[in-house]
C-alpha cells in the first residue's frame, strides 16, 4: 500500500482530500490508479486509510478511516550541527528510529566548518525529516528545531534523563516506558575539553554507544538504538 502525507488537521472520515503537489507527483511517478488503496499519515498522529480519485490530472484521496496514536516518549537528539548534508541525512534516520525532536548545536569545532547547518539549511532537513514517516509509517513527525548554542541549551536544562553520548563512558541506564530522553551528541571531532566539563557539570550522564570512537551521525544513531534498547529492557 502506497503512503501519502496529508497536512495535519485535515485527515476526517468520508471526507475528498486534496492532495499537496509533492504528494501528487509521488503518487504520479509510481503510476498510481483509480482506486487504489493508500494509507495516509499527517505526522500529528493521525493515520487513515483511503482510495485515489482522479478530477483530471488532479489527484485526490476519499477518506474511508481515522484513527488516532498517542504521542510517543519524547526523545531529544541535540547534535552539533556539523555538515548539513549528514546532518539532513541523519534527520532522516533519526525519524525512523524514534526521535521525536532534533536540535542542531553550534559548538567551538562548528563555528569554522563550511558546510555546517544553518538556519537557512533547515528547511530542507525538515522536508527530509517529514519524508521519511513513509518509510518507517510512523504517526508522529519529529520536529527539527532551529540552531542554538552548547551554552543556552544547557541553559534550558532539559526535563528527564540526559545523557551525552561518551566514548569513556558507562553502560546506558534503564529507562520507563514512558521517561522523556535527550541524547547531546558532540560534532566531528567531538566537544572540547572545556565543553565536555561544562556539560558533565550539568548532570549530564556519559554514555558509551560501542568500542570506539563514532561520527557524528553514526553515534546520533547508535543512541537513539540505545536508547530504545534501555526503554525496552526486561519487557520480555
Amino acid at each position: 500500500m502506497i503512503t501519502v502525507l496529508a497536512t495535519p488537521g485535515t485527515l476526517v472520515a468520508g471526507a475528498e482530500l486534496a492532495l499537496e503537489e509533492e504528494e501528487q507527483h509521488h503518487l504520479t511517478v509510481r503510476r498510481a490508479r483509480e482506486g487504489e488503496a493508500v494509507m495516509l499519515l499527517d505526522g500529528a498522529g493521525c493515520r487513515g486509510t483511503g482510495q485515489l480519485r482522479w478530477a483530471g490530472k488532479v489527484l485526490s484521496v476519499a477518506v474511508d478511516r481515522v484513527s488516532r496514536e498517542p504521542r510517543p516518549p519524547a526523545v531529544t537528539l541535540a547534535v552539533g550541527a556539523g555538515d548539513r548534508e549528514r546532518f539532513a541525512l541523519l534527520a532522516e534516520q533519526a525519524v525512523q528510529l524514534g526521535a521525536t525532536r532534533i536540535v542542531p548545536i553550534e559548538t567551538d569545532r562548528t563555528a569554522n566548518v563550511a558546510t555546517r547547518v544553518r538556519e537557512g539549511t533547515l528547511d530542507k532537513v525538515r522536508r527530509r525529516s517529514r519524508e521519511a514517516l513513509k518509510q518507517c509509517s510512523a504517526a508522529w513527525e519529529c520536529a527539527v528545531a532551529e540552531c542554538v548554542g552548547l551554552e543556552q541549551f544547557l541553559a534550558e536544562a532539559p526535563q528527564g534523563a540526559c545523557w551525552l553520548a561518551d566514548h569513556a563512558g558507562s553502560a546506558a541506564p534503564s529507562l520507563g516506558v514512558s521517561d522523556t530522553l535527550t541524547v547531546l551528541v558532540g560534532p566531528e571531532g567531538g566537544f572540547t575539553a572545556t565543553e565536555r566539563d561544562r556539560i558533565l557539570s550539568a548532570a549530564w550522564v556519559p554514555v558509551a554507544l560501542g568500542p570506539h570512537i563514532l561520527r557524528y551521525e553514526t553515534a546520533a544513531l547508535a543512541a537513539l538504538s540505545t536508547a530504545w534498547q534501555a526503554r525496552h529492557r526486561g519487557d520480555g
